[in-house]
This record gives structure tokens, sequence and C-alpha cells, in this order.
């Protein structure tokens, strides 16, 4: 009896605290791209209600061990242009229609990033897209679920994690406004990975940025 609880408590921990498996994500995506990243991007782009959280894991995370047609250096490049314009609510009709097709180029080689997402919601609902404007929510929904269910952030064992260095200061922002004893410790983690833990005062978040050490 003892060893079937011990066994059971086993698999419930390891099902929590192990739900992000790095070193398959990237053998998968880097032994069969098609499969575990291209195939499950067009779901994504058409409809990401259809992909399982698993597969939502492969793509997001596995993203950051493929070279992307779009990449940051790119968004830093068309950020005065396209993504400062777009990221404000109140965009115009007219500034939209402008950037529409930039912007619809560029966000189409990379749905994943939610900073982008974002800007496609302003800029379609300006010019009244409603269809695609809710395409884009979905999308950056499921983004920000994926993120929220990999890990509880409270400990090593089960950090939030993310994929981007913006990414980590987002999540560590209201540990930072608490107080002034605001602290910040890299912690040793798997390859290509950095994880951090922010604490201030009693509070504390621990953020793992997957692939952040590939680049």
């Amino acid at each position: 009896m003892k060893k079937l609880l011990f066994l059971l408590l086993s698999l419930f921990f390891g099902f929590c605290f192990s739900q992000i498996n790095v070193e398959e994500i990237k053998k998968n995506v880097t032994e069969n791209p098609q499969k575990y990243f291209y195939d499950y991007l067009k779901i994504f782009k058409e409809d990401p209600s259809k992909l399982t959280q698993a597969e939502m894991n492969q793509l997001y995370y596995g993203s950051r061990f493929l070279k992307t047609e779009y990449n940051m250096s790119d968004y830093n490049r068309d950020y005065d242009q396209v993504w400062k314009p777009a990221s404000k609510k109140g965009i115009s009709k007219s500034k939209a229609q402008k950037i529409i097709v930039k912007a619809e180029t560029e966000y189409s080689k990379n749905p994943l990033s939610t900073d982008i997402l974002a800007s496609m919601v302003n800029i379609y609902n300006a010019i009244g897209d409603k269809t695609k404007a809710q395409l884009c929510i979905l999308q950056n929904n499921t983004i920000i679920k994926t993120i929220d269910e990999s890990g509880t952030g409270q400990n090593e064992n089960s950090p939030i994690c993310v994929i981007t260095a913006g990414d980590m200061i987002n999540f560590a922002k209201p540990i930072m406004m608490m107080g002034r004893d605001f602290k910040q410790k890299d912690l040793q983690t798997d390859k290509d990975c950095m994880m951090t833990k922010y604490s201030n005062d009693a509070n504390s978040l621990f953020v793992k940025c997957i692939g952040c050490l590939n680049f």
C-alpha cells in the first residue's frame, strides 16, 4: 500500500513539476521540425483551440530551438514604423491602413509573439476587421494560458516558463514594486536555459527562460 501511494505521489508531482521537458522539446523540434513545429504552427495560425496543451508546449517553447523567419532584430528594426504606433489601442484607421500590409507580412512569419499579437488586435479593431481581431485574441490567450500552466513560480521545481528575457522582466515587475528589498539571483538550470529567482521581503518568484542561451 505504501509503495502504491509513493508511486501515485511520484506520478502526481512529476506531472505538476515536469510539464516543460526542455530536452524532449528540443530533441523533437530539431529532429523533426516539420511535424513538431511547422505543422503545429499552421494549426495555430488557423485555430489554436485545436492544439492540445502538450502540442502548444512543443510549439511555443520549441520555437526557441529553430531559427524563425522573423526574430527580435527584425522586430526592433520595424518598431518605430510599425509596432510602436500599432501598440496603441487608439490607433487611427488611416494609420492602421498604412501599416497593415507590413504588419501582416511580419505577423504571418511569427504569430507567437504576444507583443505582435496585441498590436495586430489594435490594427484589426481600427480597420473594423473583427474576425481577424478575434483570431489574434484567441492566439494571444492561448499563449498566455501556456505560460500560466507551465509552472506555479513558487520554487525551482515549478518555475513559470517563458521564451524571452523581456518576458522574465514583465513577470518580475509585480515583485519589483512590492518594496525596496528587491533582489534577483540567477540559478543553475538546463543547458540553453536561464532561471532567475526574484524576491522582495517574503515574496519570491521563479522564472525560467527556455532557450534564452541558445542564440
